[in-house]
Order: structure tokens, then sequence, then C-alpha cells
């Protein structure tokens, strides 16, 4: 049995990050605050300083920070001096329970959080705060919240929690309000890339692309997409918002994007990424895209075939069954079946035309693989002699008989050889069976 390794696996097992709702779980997994830190609990005071993800202004003392344990102890330094470090104890050890208390409480009504819901919103307790507010469907809370946040939508879509609080808002939000933040993501290309390319940003991004009610909004978005389509097909995080465009957009909203994928078909095909993304373009196109689309991949069927990546991509297309299409494919191959069946990456594609091709074509290939100079040298490749086996599999009548007369002939070669030799298992045990 062919022993397959992680480069031969199916690139279509990638997974795609979901959106999560940040539950009690999630958050209470984050580690809050340092507990030896000294804060300032004044929320009026919160744009000054640096600020940490709770919005807590942290002042770090001058000092060195002492070992818990040896507060009151004398130790050597480096230079055999002795080091007193009481004076460093820490009188707020326990700030960090006071500070969230204290800090929970100012969450008793949005009006005493006024001016300050941005910085509340990338807080973790602040986040699932204003979440149970939108959940609790109030128009007047709403509209509150979202005029207070609207002007740092692009900062929250990236920030750890404040991802999330938009993307409940872009599931209840109405489609006025829907418009101006769609307006303010995508009026800065560079943020706009920067968001579909952020782990945090991307997630929110593709809830935004999932709410999109109105041709319009569909196809203003798409306009700025096309200019940033390569990079994003390329990017780990940035091509699932292209394959969300793909998913919830029609072919015609999504035709300057399979435009730009077809004119770039090479690069992408040989991306880790792109390649997902090519064949998902296929797998959602239809009329002149997709006549396109296939036919770049066709045309670059040869190089496609030896790529790590691009090979998944010929696969996927010879999976269509579509009779054309397949032919294509086998007449872009000719002449280099015994090359290819002995690359890691074309033996994949070769066994893939002999599964999938009708009888007649399939054995095409076999006689030209029986029939190569380096026939003997396919027999005993790592990757070739799977090719072989799988000739015989589905090889019939004279090219059959033709291609056991040849293994026979290399039987001394091949006996002992530790590929050959899986060959000649493979027609003994079609002997037996008959």
């Amino acid at each position: 049995m062919r022993v397959q390794s992680a480069a031969r696996g199916q690139m279509g097992l990638y997974v795609q990050p979901q959106n999560y709702s940040l539950g009690d779980e999630g958050l209470d997994a984050i580690s809050y605050l340092n507990s030896r830190a000294t804060f300032d609990y004044d929320l009026n005071n919160l744009y000054n300083g640096g600020l940490n993800l709770s919005g807590a202004t942290i002042r770090y003392p001058s000092h060195l920070p002492y070992e818990m344990g040896y507060e009151n102890q004398s130790y050597l330094n480096r230079n055999g001096f002795k080091l007193d470090t009481s004076k460093f104890e820490d009188k707020g050890a326990n700030n960090s329970s006071i500070f969230v208390s204290q800090f929970r409480q100012n969450f008793s009504s949005l009006e005493n959080l006024r001016g300050k819901i941005f910085l509340v919103a990338k807080d973790q307790y602040g986040c699932r705060f204003l979440q149970k507010k939108f959940e609790g469907g109030n128009p007047e809370e709403i509209q509150f919240i979202f005029s207070e946040v609207k002007d740092y939508v692009r900062e929250l879509m990236v920030d750890q929690f404040g991802n999330y609080l938009m993307q409940k808002f872009f599931e209840i939000c109405n489609e006025q309000q829907m418009n101006q933040i769609l307006l303010l993501v995508i009026s800065d290309e560079r943020s706009l890339l920067a968001i579909c390319l952020d782990m945090h940003g991307t997630r929110a991004m593709q809830k935004l692309l999932e709410h999109l009610t109105t041709p319009e909004q569909r196809s203003l978005v798409i306009s700025v997409f096309r200019r940033i389509t390569v990079t994003l097909t390329k990017s780990i995080n940035g091509h699932h918002v292209i394959q969300h465009c793909l998913k919830f957009f029609s072919t015609q909203d999504n035709k300057h994007i399979l435009n730009v994928v077809a004119d770039n078909c090479l690069g992408i095909a040989t991306d880790k990424s792109g390649c997902c993304v090519l064949q998902q373009c296929v797998a959602h196109a239809n009329g002149k895209p997709w006549e396109r689309l296939v036919g770049e991949i066709t045309a670059n069927a040869l190089v496609l075939s030896e790529h790590p990546y691009g090979n998944y991509v010929v696969q996927y297309i010879l999976g269509l069954k579509i009779p054309q299409v397949t032919a294509k494919i086998l007449e872009q191959l000719a002449g280099a079946y015994a090359s290819l069946s002995m690359n890691k990456y074309g033996s994949n594609v070769v066994e893939k035309c002999l599964k999938e091709s009708e009888e007649h074509l399939a054995l095409e290939i076999v006689n030209e693989i029986i029939r190569s100079p380096n026939f003997l040298m396919v027999l005993q490749d790592p990757y070739g002699n799977y090719v072989a086996q799988s000739a015989m599999a589905i090889s019939k009548g004279a090219i059959r008989h033709a291609m056991i007369h040849l293994i026979h002939i290399h039987y001394e070669l091949l006996h002992s050889h530790p590929h050959g030799k899986r060959v000649l298992a493979q027609i003994r045990g079609r002997k037996q069976r008959v």
C-alpha cells in the first residue's frame, strides 16, 4: 500500500478560522493583568499613559521587581555585594482583583461609560458587557454604542477583544449603519489590507461580508478588493476573505475578483494558500469566468503538475471529470508522462490521469510510459513504481501483455530492488487472482 507523505496530502484539509462569540470560557482563559503592577483606577485617566488590554494605566516601578516570597531577605548580587530587597516590597499585590471589581462596577449603565466605550470594547469584560447590550436589541442602546465606536471600527476589528464586538454588531446593525461602517472600513486601502491579513481582523471582515445585504454594498467592497486580491489569496489569513466573497456573493458580483485570479493564475496556483483559493474560484464560478480560469490552468498544466502546490490544482480539474477538459490536460502532458512519473508531485497527477481519463486515453498514457527508454527507471523510482502499479491495474489486452513482458525482461534488476520488487509483487498478485 502506498504510504502518503504530508506533502502528498490534500490541500482541502485546511480549516478556516471560525467566528466565535466571546463566551465566558474563552474570556476567563486569558490572563487579565499583572498582579504585581500598580494601577490607576480612575476611568477618566484612561487616555493618559500606556494602556494595557484592559484599558488600565500601568505604572511599573522604576526599581527592580522582587521575587515572590523573598521580600524581607538580602542576597548577594553578581558583584558580591548584598542587595536589600525589602524596599521593593509590593504593597498592592492583590490590586488586580480589586481593579477588576471596581472596573466592573462602572459597567452598570452605558451612560457611565460615555466617551469611553472604545476603551471598554477593548477590555475582555467590557466587550462582554457591550455584546450583551447588542443581544438585548434596544435600538437606542445599539445606536449609542455605534456612535461611540464608529470612528474606531478599523482598530477594533484587529483587537483581540474588540473584534468580537464588531462581529456581533455586524449581525444586528441596520442597513444605514452598515453603509457607514463599510465606507469607513474601505476608505483606506492600506488599512483594509492590514485588517484582512490580521488574525483577528480576518474574522471580523468575514462576518462583515456575510451580512452585506444590498448589491450596492457588495459592488463597493469588490471594487476595492480587486486591487488587493493577489495579496489576499497568498495570505494565510487573507485568503479566507476572498473565499468568503466566493461563498456569499454571486459570480456576477465576483467577476472582477475572478478576472484578477485568472490574470495571475500561475502565481496563485503555486502558492500554499493560493492553490486553495483557485480551486474555490473554479468551484463557484460559471460561464465565461469559469472557462477562463480552467483555460489558464489547462495551459499551465505541465508546470503546475511538477509543483508542490500547483499539482493539487491540476488534480482538482481532472477530478471534475469533464471529458473535453481532461483531454486538453492530457494533450499538455503528452510526451512527459515518464518524467512526471518520477517526480514527487507529478506522479500524483499521472495516477489521477489514469484514474479519471476515459479508457482509451488511459491506455495511451500507459503505452507512452512503457515505450519510454526510461521505463526501467520508472519501475525502480520511489514514485514511479506507484505509477507503474496503477498502470498495471487499469491496463488491458495487448498493452497489458507488453507491459508484463518488459517487466519480466528486467526481472533480475527488479526482484532485489526495494521499489522494483513492489511492481513484481503487483504482477504476482494479479496472476494469483486470475
